[in-house]
């Protein structure tokens, strides 16, 4: 999860989520049918004394989104490819091996999205070449780092 306080003092929670949004599940804005995973954000907002989480947008579809990040307004969260499927007990736990979930991973994208409406800005599309599970984002000196499972190190300038 993320948080970040905007010029108004609005209190914003960022969480990624893995797999299809819940059908109950409504925000004010939202960008398309959910399958994989996206990025849900909350106004922290206080109603009668009580302090309430209110959806305000839900990313587009990303194949396992994974915990962002904020710079300046934009929110940087990636998905990270990876095959996570599960196997159920009666086919047998042989499919969870590195070896087939590797097989069945793909490449991890970079998004940069604005921050009170979580709109697309920017993807990297399918520049990454492998997936990145747990790696994480860091933001420094106007750069975005990403770095994924065939051991290499992303950087992308931000403006």
């Amino acid at each position: 999860m993320a948080s970040w306080v905007d010029s108004t003092g609005t209190r914003w929670v960022l969480s990624p989520f893995w797999g299809p949004k819940h059908s109950a599940f409504k925000a004010p804005i939202e960008y398309g049918p959910v399958k994989y995973g996206a990025v849900v954000a909350f106004k922290v907002e206080e109603k009668n004394g009580k302090w309430n989480l209110d959806p305000a947008w839900v990313s587009r579809d990303m194949n396992r989104a994974e915990p962002p990040v904020i710079a300046n307004g934009v929110i940087f969260t990636y998905a990270n490819g990876e095959d996570t499927d599960q196997a159920a007990f009666d086919i047998g736990l042989n499919y969870n091996s590195a070896e087939k979930r590797i097989k069945g991973s793909t490449h991890a994208t970079l998004y940069a999205l604005d921050a009170q409406t979580g709109k697309e800005l920017w993807s990297s599309g399918n520049q990454i070449a492998s997936w990145s599970h747990w790696g994480g984002l860091s933001v420094a000196n106007g750069r975005v780092y990403i770095n994924t499972f065939d051991g290499y190190q992303y950087c992308f300038g931000v403006k």
